[in-house]
């Protein structure tokens, strides 16, 4: 799958690289979303430029991104909230994130259903987690 991957921290240019990586693999309480749209916020520009390396110290080369929309492709063995061709929105554990790619692995609990009068668009620029439960 494609994914936008942060290189190196830096402070004055925001620059990511589209590569291949292997799809992510789900265990038995995550679904495998793929992304339709995917939101930019400040958190992000934090990211890139390093500032929150204090409090999460990720390990670089990193898939960026927070938020997402998107329909699952496939359930864990555990899963009980979500089905294939459901459509789904929520944000990134901040542990994990990775929404800038084609696909996620991402906990059931942390998703919800796209409300119908919602477009893609609308749902990605969400904070995800304030409105997932």
């Amino acid at each position: 799958m494609k994914a936008s991957i942060l290189n190196a921290y830096d402070k004055k240019e925001c620059e990511l690289e589209v590569k291949d990586i292997p799809n992510p693999e789900i265990n038995s309480q995550e679904i495998l979303v793929k992304i339709h749209t995917a939101g930019v916020n400040p958190l992000d520009n934090m990211i890139i430029r390093g500032e929150v390396k204090m409090i999460v110290p990720y390990k670089l080369p990193l898939v960026m991104g927070n938020e997402f929309v998107g329909v699952v492709e496939k359930a864990g063995a555990g899963v009980s909230r979500f089905a294939p061709g459901d459509r789904v929105y929520g944000r990134m554990p901040l542990s994990r994130i990775g929404a800038f790619a084609e696909y996620v692995a991402i906990d059931q609990g942390t998703v919800a259903r796209v409300p119908e009068y919602l477009s893609d668009e609308e749902l990605a620029c969400l904070r995800g987690k304030q409105f997932v439960r």
